[in-house]
Parts: C-alpha cells; structure tokens; sequence
C-alpha cells in the first residue's frame, strides 16, 4: 500500500513529461526537415540579435556557425532531460533511465542528420551527431541531479515525521 501512494501521486506528471518529451522529438524533426536555406536564415537572425545585443562587438558572420552547433546542443540538451525525468517518473531507476536516454538520444541524432541528408541544402555530419549527443548527455546529467535532489528532500521530510 506505502509503495503504491507514491506512484498514483506522479501518474499525472509523467503523462506530462511524456506529452512533452514526444512534443520535442516532434520540434527536433521539424528544424531538422527544413531546407539549408530556411534553416539558415532562421539561425543567421538570431546571430544578427545576438551581435546587437552584444553591441557589435562580435559580428553575426562571427557568431553564426557558434549559434548553429549551439542549436544542435541545445536541442537535445532539452530531449535528453525531458526523456530522462519522463522515464524516470515512470520506471523509478535513474541510472537505467539515463542509461536508455542516452541511447535514445543518440539514436534519434542518427537519425535527425539522416533526415536532414533528404533535405535540399542540408548535410549528414557525425560532428552534429556528436555534438547532439554531448547535450543529450548534458540534459541527462541536469536531470539525474535533480531527481537526486528531489528524492533526498523527500527522505528528509520523511524522516521528520517519524
């Protein structure tokens, strides 16, 4: 009965993390379809915005190709971590759930620079492979320490009341 209160109590919460982990795969293949024209326009503006923002003194020609392996980092920094407090919401094992995640993840970069390949103006590249792994990894990491933290503030609200 004690170990099943706790499970009923995140049911709600990992229908989210995995409505939202599934969310992102779907936002990943999207940027990944786009067309190398799209795709960088898209990443030069944000450069433009940075370089303003930094008041010139870099200029966006500089920071543009920082900014796109920055993206492939980044957006599977987030898969990484929501997969990861997902599977771990669900199965309790965090070291077998980042285990998994990490796979997941760098199956799905696999495949991401696959699909990009069939798109016009788009390259397959083990570096973004790579470097889509690294932030997967990096998102994990994220998630683990706060699962770790998490379970260690419950134990001690616990041990209060006993």
């Amino acid at each position: 009965m004690k170990a099943t209160a706790p499970r009923k109590r995140w049911i709600p919460g990992a229908i989210v993390l995995w409505l939202l982990a599934i969310g992102w795969v779907c936002v990943i293949f999207f940027f990944s379809g786009q067309d190398g024209v799209s795709s960088s326009n898209l990443s030069y503006r944000v450069a433009r915005l940075v370089s303003r923002l930094l008041n010139g003194q870099v200029s966006a020609d500089r920071i543009h190709p920082f900014l796109r392996k920055l993206a492939h980092f980044g957006i599977f920094a987030v898969e990484g971590f929501l997969l990861t407090l997902a599977l771990c919401a669900t199965w309790r094992r965090t070291f077998l759930s980042a285990c998994l995640t990490l796979s997941t993840c760098a199956a799905m970069a696999c495949l991401n620079e696959l699909h990009q390949r069939f798109s016009e103006g788009r390259v397959c590249s083990l570096r973004d492979v790579l470097i889509d792994s690294s932030g997967a990894l990096a998102g994990i990491l994220v998630a683990c320490g706060m699962v770790a933290l998490l379970q260690s503030i419950r134990r001690k609200r616990t041990q209060k009341f006993i």
